[in-house]
């Protein structure tokens, strides 16, 4: 049987150390650690792990803030399997290699941190967990709700920073193929970071809870945008191309890791209200929630998301769509943010869909005469009923944007 520390937490997470027999294989910073993590608040020898047998064996060597199981601070401890080791914010979990993950992706409960409150929330009402603790994230409030899940206010008690934790509904939890899915979205989502795209921080599974930590966006998302201009008039169109520009940012990026977010809508496009960046959400549940988990949440003939800003392939309930279904999403944003409305509206499903699938947009500029043709005409190519009538990709979108920019002057 070989072992090995998997890192659960921490810069480098999704890492696996094997545990080789004998003394002296040290945990830290420095370049003589047997095993280096680039945590800087870890030691450069933090401590020494040992394994005699099937006994592995931890000794603090002094590391700065020490060395703790479990949540409680070691000298020196054997380990069983399952064993949670801190250095620093770097958590090692000892487990059999190469076996499956298991799904007790959450983090300890960091030393020193409170217990959790005594409140019992109801499984079956995620607004109960308000005021309760999940992981060391306390929940303040309720700041948005969905089929998936609800997102909330929390504050990283560990890292003392705000959060958007999403929690999702506790049948996401019952079905181990639907775990194993989640994980292994987890650990492609973790390393991705881009300016437009809103971070991740963490996941994993608390009770029957499984959860999202991710970046707060102090700001609103574009529907309540689109929203106030419905109301109030029109969005000048320089600011519909900031956002052409910074959404087909993040989606080239995100294309180029072969991840389709399949929602590109105005709710999951959050602007910032301190320096007016847009950044795209929801992107790990494109990865994390594919085929069964996504299912789950639908019932025989219906649609999953904002049905006036699918794509037409997408309405035929398809699997089989690719990164242009995205750049539809785009489109239908932007021409919302332009006019007001969505390209196409109806009083029933049946019928916004045949219009999505059948109907041709009204020109924007028949809403707002100030728009640039050239801009109109890269909007209304996005919305194309074919996909070949779309732009190829994110890339060649972009050129068109910076050519469109040059000519009046905007920068991005």
């Amino acid at each position: 049987m070989s072992l090995q520390f998997e890192i659960i937490a921490g810069i480098d997470q999704g890492k696996q150390l094997t545990i080789h027999p004998g003394p002296g294989m040290i945990i830290g910073r420095g370049s003589a650690a047997y095993y280096q993590v680039n945590d800087p608040r870890t030691s450069r020898s933090h401590c020494e792990v040992t394994l005699q047998g099937e006994q592995v064996t931890i000794k603090c060597l002094g590391g700065s803030g020490g060395t703790f199981v479990n949540g409680q601070k070691i000298q020196q401890q054997n380990l069983k399997l399952g064993d949670v080791v801190q250095v620093g914010d770097t958590q090692l979990r000892l487990q059999v290699g190469d076996e499956p993950l298991d799904v007790a992706l959450a983090p300890i409960q960091a030393a020193g941190q409170p217990p959790q409150p005594k409140k019992q929330p109801d499984p079956n009402k995620l607004e109960t967990l308000v005021g309760t603790t999940l992981s060391h994230y306390e929940i303040v409030q309720v700041i948005g709700t969905g089929r998936s899940g609800i997102v909330f206010f929390a504050n990283d008690t560990r890292d003392n920073k705000p959060v958007a934790l999403k929690i999702l509904l506790p049948e996401f939890a019952k079905n181990e193929e639907d775990i194993q899915r989640f994980i292994r979205g987890i650990k492609t989502m973790l390393p991705l970071r881009h300016p437009n795209l809103v971070q991740l921080y963490g996941a994993g599974k608390t009770g029957p809870y499984c959860w999202i930590a991710m970046e707060f966006v102090a700001g609103e998302n574009l529907r309540q945008v689109i929203e106030r201009i419905g109301v109030a008039g029109m969005l000048d169109w320089r600011n519909a191309f900031k956002v052409a520009v910074q959404i087909g940012r993040v989606l080239e990026y995100a294309h180029g890791q072969d991840i389709i977010h399949r929602n590109v809508t105005p709710t999951n496009i959050l602007r910032d209200a301190p320096s007016k960046v847009v950044k795209l959400g929801d992107l790990m549940l494109a990865k994390a929630m594919e085929g069964i988990l996504a299912q789950q949440i639908t019932r025989p003939g219906e649609l999953v998301g904002e049905v006036e800003y699918m794509s037409p392939e997408r309405t035929r309930g398809t699997t089989d769509i690719d990164h242009r279904s995205d750049l539809y999403g785009l489109g239908a944003t932007l021409y919302a943010l332009l006019t007001g409305r969505p390209p196409f509206t109806g009083s029933t499903l049946v019928e916004k869909i045949t219009r999505i699938r059948q109907d041709e947009p009204v020109p924007p500029t028949k809403f707002q005469l100030s728009i640039p043709h050239p801009f109109e005409g890269l909007v209304l190519k996005l919305l194309a009923k074919d996909p070949d009538g779309r732009y190829p990709s994110a890339t060649a979108l972009l050129q068109d944007l910076d050519r469109i920019g040059k000519v009046h002057g905007i920068t991005v």
